[in-house]
């Protein structure tokens, strides 16, 4: 009986797709040997399988569905080893995973195994990169790994060459725990323009299908902040941390499916230093559907979203806080667009804006905006949005100063810190809207650091509140600030 439990067991597990036999690898720069096995924390490969100058038994290596590459915790690897070129696959239910095991360090506590370009550039005549994810590879996890001082000049430039990751033609790439941080450039003397993306999606087919970015942070505060963009052609990012670049998500998916950008800290959007797009979100192929709720967007020029670029894309936008602008406001663009849905957001546009607008002309699907609460002085809600189906009531448009006076300001990121107010029951109630889809529709936003879902919002008999907030729990933090351990 024994050895059919084990026999159905085994049948199971392979038609699963789990491999039995996973592998893990150990990897340290500073002690290891590519000549060890590499299977054990005492025998350690000096570089990952890819890793330039990988060689002898880390060469030999293939990398199976469900193995891992366990970097060591607080070591360098320095400039010489990237691009690290990574071409195996996992699968759906047994990924391959290329992290960290905590209890493995260097010093006196654990700290991110870190990446260092060295102020130099990666590879000259060829990939300026640290992580490239060759094309057709799908279904790895990248973990917990802090990159830094990269830089790159007018001869190590071009699309698709200077990244911190590229993730161009995989599908489900997970990136997750991630700090990206301190890239400079040479002037524009030599040529140098801003081609820098920290993470290189696809804007063509398989539009990094299933590829997520989660608990990060991208800051070039320490850098040159005047260049760079967060993601480029990629999939859903979540829960993270952007600031001090001139643009922050440019995303894209498969047509037909649906990206989400969700709990994210965006501020301090720059000029670029070659005069590129300087917006917090801008979509840049066609997914099906966007979703963008629960985030915070302060401080920036350019537009705070610039979203529906596409024939019959439809965009979600709910649940967000926007404000400190010295560029534009959410703007839909046209001709021939998709449809967007602007729920329950707090915005506080350029001084003398409306809340939402439509640039390029020409004829938008449906937009329907409700339950916003617009701080202007202008006296709409929107202006030249040209939709086949336009809806823009209710919403709650004030002054600057009636916001101020009903405890809507800056310093609480516009929340209702006095439990009443212009934004108190003053919208619609729009349960009917919720799905299995989009759970967090009802969902009030909660300012923690990044933003997370907070109270439900009521459903049926009582209006709903306008803006991102409902009145009546404990008050949100506020003056927060981004910290990275």
């Amino acid at each position: 009986m024994l050895r059919l439990v084990r026999v159905s067991l085994l049948i199971t597990c392979l038609m699963s797709g789990i491999n039995l036999f996973s592998a893990t690898y150990y990897v340290d720069y500073s002690s290891g040997s590519d000549s060890n096995n590499g299977t054990s924390k005492s025998s350690p490969w000096q570089h990952a399988p890819g890793m330039t100058g990988c060689a002898a038994s880390c060469a030999a290596a293939s990398p199976k569905p469900g193995d891992s590459v366990i970097l060591k915790g607080g070591v360098t690897w320095p400039n010489a080893v990237f691009p690290w070129a990574w071409k195996w696959s996992g699968s759906s239910s047994a990924p391959v995973y290329l992290g960290v095991d905590t209890s493995w360090y260097s010093g006196s506590a654990w700290a991110r195994p870190v990446f260092d370009a060295g102020n130099s550039v990666i590879n000259p005549g060829g990939y300026n990169v640290f992580v490239r994810f060759v094309s057709g590879t799908k279904y790895v996890t990248l973990d917990n790994v802090e990159m830094k001082d990269f830089y790159w000049n007018g001869s190590s430039q071009g699309y698709g060459a200077i990244e911190y990751i590229e993730v161009a033609g995989c599908t489900y790439i997970t990136l997750e725990n991630l700090y990206l941080h301190r890239w400079t450039h040479h002037d524009s003397s030599d040529g140098t323009a801003d081609n820098l993306a920290l993470v290189l999606g696809d804007t063509n087919s398989p539009y990094c299908q299933g590829c997520l970015f989660q608990n990060g942070t991208i800051d070039g505060s320490d850098g040159d902040s005047d260049a760079g963009q967060g993601f480029y052609g990629f999939g859903s990012v979540l829960n993270s941390v952007i600031h001090d670049i001139p643009n922050g998500i440019l995303p894209a998916g498969l047509p037909g499916t649906t990206v989400t950008v969700s709990g994210n800290t965006i501020y301090n959007i720059t000029t670029s230093f070659t005069g590129s797009h300087e917006n917090f979100l801008e979509t840049v192929a066609n997914m099906g559907t966007l979703v963008v709720y629960n985030n915070l967007f302060h401080d920036g020029v350019g537009e705070a979203a610039f979203i529906s670029n596409f024939t019959g894309e439809v965009d979600y936008f709910y649940n967000n806080v926007i404000y400190n602008l010295s560029g534009n406001e959410p703007e839909f663009c046209g001709p021939n667009c998709g449809s967007v849905y602007a729920w329950n957001n707090t915005i506080v546009p350029k001084a003398g804006l409306p809340c939402f607008h439509q640039g390029h002309g020409g004829t938008m699907g449906t937009v329907d905006l409700r339950n916003n609460h617009c701080i202007t002085t202008y006296t709409a809600i929107q202006d030249n949005i040209n939709a086949s189906q336009l809806t823009t009531s209710p919403n709650v448009v004030m002054t600057p100063t009636v916001a101020a006076s009903q405890g809507y300001t800056a310093a609480g990121s516009y929340a209702p810190l006095l439990g009443s107010g212009g934004t108190k029951q003053a919208g619609t109630d729009l349960s009917a809207q919720c799905s299995a889809s989009y759970p967090s529709l009802c969902v009030a936003l909660s300012m923690t650091n990044p933003p997370q879902p907070g109270t439900q919002r009521a459903a049926g008999s009582s209006p709903w509140d306008a803006g991102a907030y409902t009145i009546g729990g404990p008050p949100p933090p506020i003056n927060l600030t981004a910290v990275v351990n």
